[in-house]
């Protein structure tokens, strides 16, 4: 019994670092697609830009998307590195808003890993997609055999609430991000938030559907064991259609 518990306790601290880990990459790829489906990123052009960040729902007339916010050089009238925003989005009239010459290089670095993320968001998506749909198809199997469907609730639960938190996520990240940097800081927040989003909203919901189900004792069979002669609750879930002792007496 003492050999088995240590056991026990650190395959259940593994699963629970796996669980973070994928509602992480579930969030993440959630934030990525929607960056993808919002924006787009372009490092360089004219000879001033450094990076350049437009916004795909509006639309020139012309049917391009029209430039958010971009890095800009020296030039001019501004003789300093600077963030312009543009007005037609924002509304605001455009604050040339002056950042260090390391930082508006800085800026460009991130536009170039910004502009990779998006072009595979769509893949990364997908592959996430499939990893869980893989995954609960693995829980219903596991409940076929153990006669249940709680390990399945519980994933797709989790799954839901990690995609829907992640989306929510993105936004508030990308919020925060446009009120600190215009632009690359506004697709670095939206990435930062559907992660933590995902990871919050996965376990928020694995915790939250443990708790229902095991109020309603869910799967939860209450046993006689043949050896003690006690009775003991049985989770089917996790043991399988068939128990016949105790915890103390197996």
């Amino acid at each position: 019994m003492s050999d088995s518990q240590p056991e026990e306790k650190m395959s259940d601290e593994q699963n629970k670092d796996n669980n973070i880990l994928n509602h992480a990459v579930e969030g993440g790829a959630v934030g990525a697609a929607s960056n993808a489906m919002h924006y787009a990123v372009q490092v360089g052009g004219r000879r001033t830009n450094i990076v350049n960040v437009f916004d795909k729902t509006v639309k020139s007339s012309r049917g391009n998307p029209k430039w958010f916010a971009r890095v800009d050089a020296p030039h001019g009238n501004v003789p300093y590195h600077h963030i312009n925003v543009n007005k037609a989005i924002t509304g605001v009239k455009d604050p040339h808003i002056q950042i260090s010459g390391a930082s508006a290089h800085a800026a460009g670095a991130a536009g170039q890993v910004l502009n990779v993320v998006n072009k595979v968001a769509p893949v990364a998506m997908a592959a996430s997609v499939a990893y869980d749909a893989y995954q609960i198809v693995g829980e219903i199997q596991k409940d076929r055999e153990n006669h249940s469907s709680r390990n399945t609730i519980e994933k797709v639960v989790s799954t839901a609430a990690a995609t829907g938190a992640g989306f929510a996520g993105c936004g508030v990240g990308a919020a925060i991000g446009t009120a600190i940097f215009p632009g690359v800081g506004t697709l670095i927040g939206g990435l930062i938030g559907g992660i933590f989003g995902g990871v919050g909203g996965g376990v928020g919901g694995q915790v939250a559907s443990e708790v229902v189900l095991e109020t309603i004792n869910y799967d939860i069979d209450d046993c006689w064991c043949q050896k003690c002669g006690k009775y003991f609750q049985h989770r089917r879930y996790q043991e399988g259609p068939t128990q016949q002792f105790c915890h103390s007496c197996r």
